[in-house]
């Protein structure tokens, strides 16, 4: 199930819950006015304030938000290791006649290792062994064919996060970013 139909679920419990919390409310006003027990409309207030707290745990407790979209936390977790893996690779070879060191060339591997255990798809699995090849294969990578192989890695991983195309763009273009962007000097 995509994480955008998990969360209009917990939407939808959460103003179930609301509109029963209100409904208490009117029982307690119209239970007051005609001189009734309050103790009915007290427990329809509690259900439905219980049901409100029950959808905000499980809202904090599966979702996380990247790029200001709500995703799963464990894609949350693939997204943040997979990018942050891919500009660990990258980091030596952006500058110009700099060899590629081990840590990028390990990162690389675990790119490839990402993008495999996440099933992704047959295209994303060549395009992270392609870039993976060019990193720990050549002295001298072809950092635009990485960015190009990594790029296909991201657009492919977001397309089975959510089902929205303005979503994925966005999220693509985010990772993308984060990825391509050369680390601070110090």
């Amino acid at each position: 199930m995509l994480a955008s139909t998990e969360a209009i679920i917990i939407e939808v419990v959460f103003s179930l819950g609301a509109l029963i919390a209100v409904a208490g409310l009117g029982g307690l006003i119209w239970t007051k006015q005609h001189h009734r027990g309050f103790r009915p409309a007290m427990t329809v207030i509690l259900c439905g304030v219980g049901i409100v707290i029950i959808a905000s745990l499980l809202n904090v407790l599966l979702f996380k938000t990247y790029a200001g979209v709500r995703v799963k936390k464990n894609q949350y977790y693939e997204i943040t290791s997979l990018t942050t893996n891919m500009r660990a690779s990258l980091a030596s070879s952006q500058a110009p006649q700099q060899p590629v060191t081990s840590a990028a060339k390990k990162a690389s591997r675990n790119v490839t290792y990402l993008v495999t255990h996440t099933d992704q798809s047959q295209t994303a699995r060549r395009a992270a062994k392609a870039a993976q090849r060019q990193l720990t294969q050549h002295k001298q990578p072809d950092v635009a064919v990485v960015k190009h192989n990594y790029r296909i890695i991201l657009d492919h991983y977001f397309d089975a996060v959510t089902s929205s195309t303005k979503a994925q763009q966005h999220l693509s273009d985010h990772a993308y970013q984060h990825v391509t962007q050369r680390p601070a000097r110090r």
